[in-house]
């Protein structure tokens, strides 16, 4: 199976290339980074460029692609609003066309983002209502798919966990320069997640390509609901790390932050029924993390 993965250097296309590169013929696309020595095949696309994206889709002729490409940051959304859009509006509706002319399956990475974080357990058939710009165009670029692609699917992922790309790290790239270097962790009480190791991103997703029956709208979070100052605190028992260095902190008395969901849980059960699958809890995604790191550096102290 051909597949393109949009946005191969970023933290979630980096580790999609990692699970399939040994069982499927893989290309990643980059934008501003070029991975070397990535153990895979990588192409320039600017995804704003809507004649470049038709061109190298034709040219790769995938029979899927998945699209993580995105400005994920929302800060930098918040800042810089018109990129923003660019990018997570204008870019999908690229990728959405070229997918549909060349035939593709289309998975489209989508965010917990999308819902405004007054009740949690979010199921794919509530109302969404995002609170800040980044959750707002990945809900329109929801709507883009939904309106363009013929065969599509639309997966909702949390926040994420793993090891990082070359240029791009998931949320414990600070939370480890934290706890390596001793300095303080201000970590939020009162916002829940259902953070997913990003290997079970990539196993679920796995499950999709296998199950071309399925199209719409899926939710893959974790099977953990957890604020993120809890998260710190496994992860420093997990790895051995020094918990006093984490100082419990309240969102709400945070001024200077994006606005943000309180509680952006997902209900994944309609993903877990369709499919089978069930990714690990927090405590054995964070084993998993700290054996992979050891794999690779040789050294359970590497960090």
């Amino acid at each position: 199976m051909r597949i393109l993965i949009t946005g191969g250097s970023g933290f979630l296309g980096w580790n999609l290339l990692q699970h399939f590169k040994d069982t499927h013929h893989i290309l990643g696309t980059f934008g501003r980074h070029r991975p070397e020595d990535a153990g895979g095949e990588f192409i320039h696309l600017d995804i704003r460029d809507a004649v470049e994206v038709r061109r190298v889709v034709r040219s790769v002729g995938p029979d899927i692609i998945i699209h993580t490409a995105a400005m994920t940051s929302p800060a930098e959304c918040m800042r810089n609003k018109n990129l923003a859009r660019e990018i997570n509006l204008s870019g999908t509706e690229n990728i959405a066309r070229a997918a549909k002319e060349e035939k593709a399956r289309l998975i489209f990475i989508s965010t917990d983002r999308v819902f405004g974080g007054e009740k949690g357990d979010y199921r794919e058939t509530d109302p969404t209502g995002p609170r800040g710009h980044y959750g707002e165009t990945k809900l329109l670029g929801e709507e883009i798919v939904k309106r363009i692609a013929s065969n599509y699917i639309i997966l909702r992922l949390p926040l994420m966990y793993g090891p990082s790309s070359p240029f791009s790290s998931s949320f414990l790239g600070f939370m480890l320069d934290g706890f390596r270097d001793n300095k303080t962790l201000e970590l939020f009480q009162d916002q829940f997640r259902t953070p997913l190791y990003v290997e079970d991103a990539g196993r679920g997703i796995e499950l999709l390509l296998d199950r071309p029956e399925l199209t719409g709208l899926y939710h893959l979070g974790g099977r953990e609901r957890i604020d993120r100052c809890d998260f710190g605190y496994r992860m420093a028992e997990t790895f051995g790390f020094e918990p006093s260095v984490i100082r419990p902190t309240l969102m709400t008395d945070k001024r200077d932050i994006p606005p943000t969901p309180a509680d952006a849980t997902l209900n994944s059960n309609k993903f877990f029924s369709a499919t089978g699958f069930r990714g690990r809890n927090v405590n054995e995604g964070l084993l998993a993390l700290k054996l992979k790191y050891s794999l690779l550096f040789g050294s359970d102290k590497c960090w």
